[in-house]
């Protein structure tokens, strides 16, 4: 599918919101369900006066997704891809903007120009977008965090980029947050203030997590110790998590396919990436468990899936994880 703004609109898949909402009123929303051209799934989207929107996508294609964003004006929008790989290219450019697979994210900096969103056929694609404005983001972000002179660049040059180099990690906190904005069981005024204090909340947790996954935190010491080639050693060592979740690898075998051995891979993925190679991995099981919980599969149906012999086993673990019950998600 290929569209602008408003024709994206008329198709069905896309109802994009102005940033700043300026005229319009102070709070809108759209949630509806699309089974056309190719593409089946939920749209979720929200825009406030104050330059904060918000898009869920759970879009399921039997051909090429194509959506070009045709922006107004400047502003920032934070992409997570909870399940599947999109990209974004600035359109006529032919250049490659971000890549963001799944349970990924990364700040964007989107420019008054076109942005060509674009993911694979029959591929499952599970995302969220957070639009803020650079006003919004500027009040949020410290003066001496090191995302904020990367930002600043791009806002005095008014040019398209990515403003962390590497996507970061979602992490539980992050998809809590999230789900909950999408599932605000509160209306009108009080719906706005519970979506503000939620950007706030999730602003606070990435910009905390961005130091410590950026290498700039926490384990700032031991990572910055790490050579370029180790440090891309343990990305290729999240690629090939990411691709056998239900035939994991060993952390023998993980070290050998990467050229090193387990006591290196152990010390090194942990500074990268500020968990274990095993604790990342419980990460993207519950992830996978909750996408199939809303699908609305059985809880004992994903507790094999998620290769848990024992239902309350795998409920324990879930509940501990997200702070709520396999039957309360699927409710």
């Amino acid at each position: 599918m290929e569209a602008n703004l408003h024709e994206a609109k008329r198709q069905g898949m896309f109802c994009s919101f102005d940033i700043n909402q300026q005229g319009q009123a102070n709070f809108k929303e759209a949630r509806r369900l699309v089974d056309r051209d190719g593409h089946k799934g939920i749209i979720y989207e929200m825009g406030m006066s104050e330059g904060i929107s918000l898009g869920y996508y759970k879009i399921q294609s039997t051909q090429k997704g194509k959506v070009v964003i045709d922006n107004t004006r400047p502003f920032v929008q934070i992409s997570y891809t909870l399940y599947g790989h999109k990209t974004y290219e600035i359109e006529g450019e032919k250049k490659m903007l971000a890549s963001i697979k799944k349970l990924e994210y990364n700040y964007l900096f989107l420019t008054n120009q076109k942005i060509q969103l674009s993911w694979l056929p029959s591929d499952q694609l599970e995302f969220f977008e957070l639009g803020i404005s650079p006003e919004q983001l500027l009040r949020c972000l410290p003066a001496e965090h090191p995302i904020y002179q990367s930002f600043n660049e791009s806002l005095e040059k008014n040019i398209a980029a990515p403003i962390s180099k590497k996507n970061l990690s979602v992490s539980a906190k992050n998809s809590n947050i999230l789900y909950d904005m999408l599932n605000c069981p509160l209306d009108g005024r009080y719906k706005q203030l519970y979506m503000r204090g939620k950007t706030a909340e999730l602003l606070a947790i990435q910009l905390e997590e961005y130091e410590q996954q950026a290498g700039l935190g926490k384990y700032s010491k031991q990572a910055r110790k790490l050579k370029q080639e180790d440090i891309d050693r343990m990305y290729f060592v999240r690629e090939i998590i990411l691709a056998n979740i239900h035939s994991p690898c060993s952390l023998i075998d993980l070290a050998h396919q990467v050229g090193t051995n387990d006591a290196y891979l152990k010390r090194h993925f942990k500074e990268v990436f500020g968990t274990t190679v095993f604790g990342y991995l419980h990460v993207i099981k519950m992830e996978e468990a909750r996408r199939h919980l809303l699908d609305g599969q059985s809880v004992s149906e994903v507790s094999f899936l998620t290769g848990y012999k024992y239902v309350s086993h795998f409920t324990r673990a879930f509940k501990k994880h997200f702070g709520i019950s396999p039957n309360q998600v699927r409710r």
